[in-house]
């Protein structure tokens, strides 16, 4: 009895979410679209329709779809739905977040989801309200907002792991279960949830309808419900299992065809790479994002006729953008000797931000984090910021994150050195220069380490 109810439960949401636009508009006739970047075309066209419609989107004539969700501008959204479902305005009261002036156009917004729980500060003077939101911390605002607004949130399907469930956070855990159950968000087709990567303004947008439906529409009689209390189904973790990630151990060779929907990512380190499959096939079909001197910084900025930024069928883009439109679904990054002069930190921190936006824009890829490979002896710009010891730090700061993050780390600096570190000299295609780039005898031991080090899930 209860599956069935549970999968009624789902048609009838499922019914309600593919409405034609027209619809779902209570009453207020076609919807004059003020974006000019968002188009019929696109998959998230009704819910950004239908929330600008209820009055929930801010006036702009641009809605940018694919820029990841702030703090603010989510904050902002989850008051505008409160004040749509006859909630109380507020105005009085001083907010302790230095960062958000008394007379900015969302103070209300952030003062209503900072006393009515929904959302706290990152410290207790900041708000960060630019900070982009986390999909595990959107959870954990719908479930707040839930919970406030005394909403019922039929169960329209069973508690369930996603292959990464293990690394969502303590306390999101039953926020992330109960918006699962409650159809509020989805995993990808790969059965990750990412609940540390950064969720889109589209994405946001189809999160809010849904609460919106739950929100307008009451349970049946005898209707299962989640339960919103804190902690309600953390126990649930305690039976999960957490998939393959981290570091990739040894086995057998892969044939060519493993590299097919594999897509290289990386500096003039790879560019070497990248010339030494275009000579001898050893990669098979594997596609190259490569540009000298790419880095983690820079691969972030706009693209502009003097950025750094690798190109796709002759167009300089966004390695996001490069990856979207390759269609890979393998992604082999090795970036960081440019930036590490910077500090590790700042350099991970970087590279995580990028790889959260190649996943904002093609989410069911896998990521494999190579390590940054060492530099020769005979290297002229070996200095106290950029030397081995500086690339083992980042290489094991790296390693972390992917354990933490569920993706892949290949560490191909392993075979790429001698026994004092140092990247020796037969590979070496710049000695007494810069000390970092391969020669064809280097790039043939990185392509057999890459041939035994790839993980079984994805062969």
């Amino acid at each position: 009895m209860k599956k069935i109810m549970t999968r009624l439960a789902a048609v009838f949401l499922v019914a309600a979410l593919t409405l034609p636009v027209a619809a779902a508009q209570n009453g207020k006739g076609p919807w004059k679209n003020p974006y000019s970047d968002v188009t019929e075309s696109q998959w998230s066209y009704s819910y950004i329709a239908r929330l600008s419609q209820a009055g929930i989107l801010p006036d702009s004539d641009k809605f940018r779809s694919t820029d990841q969700e702030t703090r603010l501008e989510f904050v902002a959204a989850l008051y505008a739905m409160h004040l749509s479902l006859g909630g109380k305005a507020v105005s009085g009261d001083s907010l302790p977040f230095t960062d958000v002036p008394a007379d900015s156009a969302d103070y209300d917004a952030v003062l209503w989801a900072y006393e009515s729980g929904v959302v706290n500060g990152v410290s207790e003077t900041s708000f960060n309200p630019g900070g982009s939101i986390s999909r595990q911390d959107t959870c954990t605002m719908l479930l707040r907002f839930a919970r406030e607004e005394k909403l019922s949130l039929c169960a329209v399907d069973d508690a369930r792991q996603f292959a990464d469930s293990l690394s969502v956070r303590q306390y999101a855990r039953t926020p992330v279960t109960v918006c699962q159950m409650s159809g509020l968000v989805n995993g990808y087709d790969n059965g990750y949830f990412r609940p540390a990567g950064f969720i889109t303004r589209q994405e946001c947008a189809a999160v809010l309808c849904r609460l919106l439906d739950a929100a307008e529409q009451k349970p049946e009689a005898g209707a299962l419900t989640v339960d919103l209390t804190d902690g309600a189904y953390d126990s649930l973790y305690d039976g999960y299992t957490a998939p393959p990630s981290g570091l990739v151990e040894k086995s057998d060779a892969v044939d060519l065809s493993y590299f097919d929907d594999a897509v290289f990512i990386g500096d003039s380190v790879s560019l070497m790479l990248q010339y030494y499959n275009a000579s001898t096939k050893a990669l098979g079909n594997a596609q190259f994002l490569c540009a000298g001197s790419l880095s983690p910084a820079n691969a972030l900025w706009n693209v502009s006729s003097s950025s750094i930024h690798p190109s796709y069928q002759g167009k300089k883009m966004l390695v996001e953008d490069g990856v979207a439109a390759c269609g890979a679904k393998k992604v082999y990054i090795m970036l960081g000797i440019n930036s590490l002069r910077g500090g590790v930190d700042s350099t991970s921190q970087d590279l995580v931000t990028l790889i959260d936006r190649i996943l904002a824009k093609a989410p069911d890829v896998s990521i494999l984090v190579e390590s940054v490979t060492p530099m020769a002896a005979s290297s002229t710009i070996i200095t106290d910021s950029l030397n081995n010891t500086k690339i083992q730090a980042y290489n094991d700061k790296m390693q972390s994150i992917c354990e933490e993050r569920g993706w892949y780390f290949i560490n191909v600096a392993e075979v790429l050195r001698d026994k004092d570190g140092y990247l020796p000299g037969v590979y070496c295609s710049d000695n007494n220069a810069m000390g970092i780039h391969f020669t064809y005898d280097g790039c043939k031991v990185w392509v057999d380490y890459l041939k035994t080090h790839a993980p079984e899930a994805l062969k």
